[in-house]
């Protein structure tokens, strides 16, 4: 079957399919970082899917009430969801590999049957000198195109803007509650003046009942309110 294999060129095929699958992967995942990093630009209003979906749910567990601990943990989870063509990212990645990995092991299959079948040291080279470049082209194509720093600017993007986004948020219920208490002692200040009026020897005195003072200091936070 082997020497069928290489007389037909299967193995050839086989080296540069290995190829095309690989680097159809290296372009879905270059694509799939790259649309992230400009939804980073415009997370108001995001153009892609993942990105939404990783804003919706993020509101959903605020929603519930379900504190995130570990930023960097919850959006590397969250990447591992992302789909390219429906297919999952880190699927991409293997294919990634496995043509690199496919690609090797076909060439060390025909220089085997070179050697097997007495085939000319030509053909040998021939077989090496694709499988080689294949196998060089994706790590080397991978490489260039930097997963790994698109993947920490999404990281420190999404970080930052889950920790500036908490901290606003933090920051709204502590203006509201110094608001508060700004008006709660205004309130009692106004209560204590009239209660001193009324208790003072003048024709106020005795008009402050507990009841009335009840009345008057709901009176007084409507008013201010």
């Amino acid at each position: 079957m082997l020497q069928t294999w290489m007389e037909q060129q299967v193995l050839f095929y086989g080296m540069a399919a290995a190829g095309v699958l690989g680097v159809l992967c290296i372009v879905l995942v270059n694509h799939f970082y790259s649309r992230t990093i400009r939804d980073l630009g415009r997370l108001d209003n995001p153009r892609g899917k993942w990105t939404k979906e990783f804003l919706n749910e993020r509101k959903m567990r605020e929603a519930k009430e379900q504190e995130i601990t570990n930023p960097e943990a919850f959006i590397r989870t969250q990447l591992m969801k992302g789909r390219v063509l429906g297919i999952r990212l880190h699927k991409l990645k293997q294919g990634i590999g496995l043509g690199a990995l496919l690609c090797f092991l076909l060439m060390m299959t025909a220089v085997y049957g070179t050697y097997r079948y007495e085939q000319s040291q030509l053909i040998r080279y021939e077989y090496v000198l694709v499988g080689v470049g294949v196998f060089a082209l994706l790590l080397l194509l991978r490489q260039f195109m930097g997963f790994m720093n698109k993947e920490d600017m999404i990281l420190d993007g999404l970080m930052d803007f889950m920790e500036n986004s908490s901290a606003v948020s933090q920051a709204a219920p502590d203006l509201e509650a110094i608001k508060e208490q700004t008006r709660e002692e205004l309130i009692e200040r106004v209560t204590e003046g009239i209660r001193q009026t009324a208790a003072s020897e003048t024709k106020f005195s005795h008009l402050l009942t507990p009841e009335e003072e009840t009345i008057m200091r709901e009176v007084i936070r409507e008013y201010l309110t």
